[in-house]
């Protein structure tokens, strides 16, 4: 089983998200019912069981806007295509 981490990544775009980088990887839980779609793999991910939270970043050209954030899930059981995908292979 990986150990649980949090990485910092720069300059990469997601998966069709051109402008957008992936700035924090969290392998994580939550304690509330829910699902998500894997952003890797299209499957439902209970939030309930291990998974990975994908920060994303889009920064702005104004000062008076701040940046925008938005967030990926991705199945633990995807962790090595997330980790193919965030070093650039396909």
């Amino acid at each position: 089983m990986p150990t649980p981490r949090t990485h910092q990544f720069r300059g990469r775009s997601p998966l069709d998200r051109s402008g957008w980088q992936v700035s924090t990887v969290a392998r994580r839980t939550t304690n509330h019912d829910g699902s998500a779609v894997c952003a890797v793999t299209d499957e439902t991910i209970p939030l309930t069981e291990t998974h990975f939270y994908v920060t994303l970043r889009q920064e702005t050209s104004s000062l008076a806007r701040p940046d925008e954030y938005d967030h990926l899930g991705v199945a633990d059981s995807a962790l090595g295509e997330l980790d193919e995908w965030l070093e650039g292979g396909e």
